[in-house]
């Protein structure tokens, strides 16, 4: 499966990633190290977290293959939610903590061969370590992005802000995803590495079905 995130009309990033669970709350992505994906640099080369705040989110970019750097990352999504959580362990499955991204309620897309989810990111995200309190992500960004063209108003900024402050009070009460249900988490050593298509380049279209 393709996990896209898309700014407008065009793709910023693409995940080729393997189904654990399809449940009804929630489906369940593994993204493997070393996974081939695309991400979105600077038509220079640079990472946009290279260029001034101000510039990062104006400046020109393109989509190129890279491989998945750093370990692997499991990705919980729920069902009709505006957000993903993702798991992130260090070198000897040491559990770190979970990362709420808050985006677009999830859409079935078409990416040649394989489904997709299309999503958009919405720049603000929550922390929540391991051991500790929850904690706010890219502020500074999400208050340059609010009120950009292509991005969200002040209003819906408040509604972003809001579901974070959501996912936050359930970390506290450690409800699901929360809850360490899938902290041991270890991906069977026999699945293949997820191939990216090789038509990625090609944009597809948004999916428009829940």
């Amino acid at each position: 499966m393709l996990y896209r995130y898309w700014r407008g009309s065009v793709i910023r990033e693409i995940r080729p990633m393997t189904v654990v669970e399809d449940g009804p709350e929630w489906l369940v992505l593994w993204l493997a190290p070393g996974t081939p994906v695309v991400w979105s640099p600077l038509t220079d080369g640079r990472d946009m977290r290279e260029a001034p705040l101000h510039e990062r989110f104006s400046l020109p970019r393109v989509a190129v293959p890279r491989l998945w750097r750093g370990t692997g990352i499991l990705k919980l999504v729920p069902r009709g939610q505006p957000y993903s959580v993702w798991l992130f362990w260090a070198a000897g499955a040491r559990f770190l903590g979970w990362y709420g991204n808050l985006e677009d309620v999830h859409r079935w897309g078409e990416g040649g061969s394989l489904p997709c989810i299309d999503t958009v990111d919405h720049v603000l995200d929550v922390w929540v370590p391991a051991d500790g309190l929850p904690r706010w992500k890219d502020e500074d960004e999400f208050a340059v992005t609010t009120g950009m063209p292509g991005f969200w108003t002040a209003v819906e900024a408040r509604a972003i802000r809001a579901e974070g402050e959501r996912l936050m009070a359930m970390s506290r009460r450690g409800e699901p995803p929360f809850d360490h249900t899938w902290t041991a988490f270890q991906p069977d050593p026999s699945w293949p590495v997820p191939a990216l298509p090789a038509d990625w380049a090609r944009s597809g279209v948004r999916g428009d079905r829940p």
